[in-house]
């Protein structure tokens, strides 16, 4: 179990990396022809072309990074050669793909893109971790061959990360809130 909790925290890396780099995109209006809405009625305003271009690039970019700790480890967890970038690329996708049922839950009751009521307020900021974390980790589970168990753990252990690197990205001037 402890095992699996570890690996979960690790596959983490390429996600975080790809958020990181994907908020520097936006605070710093790269690729702006990319960032219209690909639905605002339905997704709101926040859910962009550009997202869904550089997220799975970036992710896959992240993927790359941990190349070093592939080659030290025993049993190396993502495919070697181009099937680590690809890992990353399924992953940042899946991340993607996961948050649009949930913006499209939230324009329904009438939360605002970006905006975090004061009612519901942490079952929204709790879905709006776990919404990216099952969409990597099913992509994960698909294309890493996870059992379910690990695939379930990296999921659940999504939020501890994102709020973590949220709150950094805060910090940073990178993002406008911490949640």
């Amino acid at each position: 179990m402890v095992n699996d909790i570890l690996l979960a925290f690790y596959l983490h890396i390429p996600i975080v990396i790809g958020g990181v780099l994907h908020m520097v995109v936006v605070s710093r209006q790269y690729l702006s022809s990319l960032a219209t809405p690909i639905y605002s009625p339905w997704f709101g305003a926040n859910k962009t072309w550009r997202g869904f271009v550089v997220v799975p690039l970036l992710t896959a970019f992240g993927a790359i990074c941990v190349w070093p700790i592939e080659q030290s480890l025993d049993k190396a967890i993502y495919p070697q050669g181009f099937g680590l970038l690809l890992a990353g690329f399924w992953a940042g996708l899946g991340y993607m793909l996961a948050e649009l049922p949930n913006s499209f839950i939230k324009r329904r009751l009438g939360i605002a893109s970006g905006a975090v009521p004061e009612k519901g307020k942490y079952i929204v900021i709790l879905m709006d971790q776990l919404d990216s974390g099952i969409g990597f980790s099913l992509a994960y589970w698909w294309y890493l061959s996870l059992s379910i168990q690990q695939a379930l753990l990296c999921a659940l252990t999504f939020p501890i990360t994102a709020l973590i690197i949220k709150r950094l990205l805060f910090i940073a001037k990178l993002k406008k809130s911490a949640t």
